[in-house]
């Protein structure tokens, strides 16, 4: 009985002691989510300079690499901010952010990474500190699974850096940072002779790997009661949401693969079965493999206007605009 005691006593002291080290460095901000926080400082900056009617590009990063905002803006006659940074701070994130620089009356498109609609509440390392050392108002919009799971897979060394290894100094190195997002809030700097011998690495590696998309993929995930969410927000605000395909890097196991090819055949059919708009043919958005600069999904300066016509033609082939 007495060790049923202590041993009660101590795992209180522990979880007290863990909640306590974990509140203490809440809202600290760490070199792992800066880049991100400087995007979309930057990206709700332009939000704020245009005054009109506006597109919005709601994704993660396929479409910070890979839509001309410009040429896009131009096609229809109306300014376009490019609000996509990083699909690796998950659905919530990504939504979040997005409120934050659509306006009534704008239009947002959406060409989400194929994963994000497979968003099951489990938060990844790159969520999980940009909430703790950006967004903590970001927690109470997630449920308290979500919240328990993001809390339960704070590592000690998560901790460490809340504490000891945070700033706030903007990112001007690298390929991630405001020194390349443009005045639309695309990225910049992706010629293919800027290609790095890692880089190239990093491609042979996701050449050899492609995702399984129709693996994780349920029409009954969180991720889904988040888009409906946002949607009846944007419509609440007379906001039209046009959902089109991501860029994808090619892989025969897309076509090969009843499963897969399944997942990118229905999926547009999921979409448009819950009320809302879905334009363009995810194969039309599979580019060769010498069209990425160092992901999957991101695309090289040439491509990414290849990609970006594309978007054009479908969206005035669905009426959904017009120049």
């Amino acid at each position: 009985m007495r060790f049923f005691i202590t041993f009660t006593f101590c795992m209180i002291g522990c979880f007290l002691l863990w909640f306590f080290l974990l509140w203490g460095q809440m809202g600290n901000p760490t070199k792992m989510s800066q880049w991100l926080f400087d995007a979309y400082e930057k990206k709700q900056k332009i939000s704020r300079s245009i005054k009109s009617k506006k597109i919005v590009i709601v994704a993660g990063s396929n479409a910070l690499f890979g839509v001309d905002s410009q040429m896009l803006g131009e096609a229809f006659g109306l300014p376009v901010l490019n609000d996509s940074v990083n699909a690796g701070i998950e659905l919530p994130g990504i939504l979040f952010m997005a409120q934050k620089v659509i306006n009534r009356g704008d239009m947002v498109i959406m060409p989400l990474e194929y994963g994000l609609f497979s968003y099951n509440g489990d938060a990844s390392v790159q969520m999980i500190d940009f909430i703790l050392s950006r967004r903590t108002e970001l927690l109470s919009r997630l449920t308290i699974e979500e919240q328990f799971y993001l809390y339960w897979h704070v590592t000690l060394e998560r901790i460490y850096t809340g504490y000891f290894d945070h700033s706030e100094s903007k990112i001007t190195k690298g390929i991630y940072g405001v020194h390349h997002i443009d005045a639309n809030g695309d990225q910049t700097h992706t010629e293919l002779p800027r290609q790095t011998k890692q880089m190239r690495s990093e491609l042979k590696t996701h050449i050899d790997q492609p995702v399984k998309y129709s693996e994780s993929f349920d029409p009954n995930a969180p991720g889904w009661h988040y888009l409906n969410y946002f949607v009846e927000w944007c419509r609440e605000r007379n906001v039209e949401v046009v959902f089109m395909p991501a860029a994808l890097m090619q892989d025969k196991s897309y076509v090969e693969i009843p499963e897969e090819r399944w997942f990118f055949t229905h999926l547009p059919q999921e979409i448009q079965s819950r009320g809302w708009h879905y334009t363009g043919n995810p194969y039309d958005y599979m580019y060769e493999n010498e069209c990425y600069f160092n992901t999957r999904y991101h695309l090289i300066d040439k491509c990414r206007k290849i990609r970006t016509e594309r978007m054009i033609k479908d969206l005035r082939e669905s009426h959904i605009l017009s120049p």
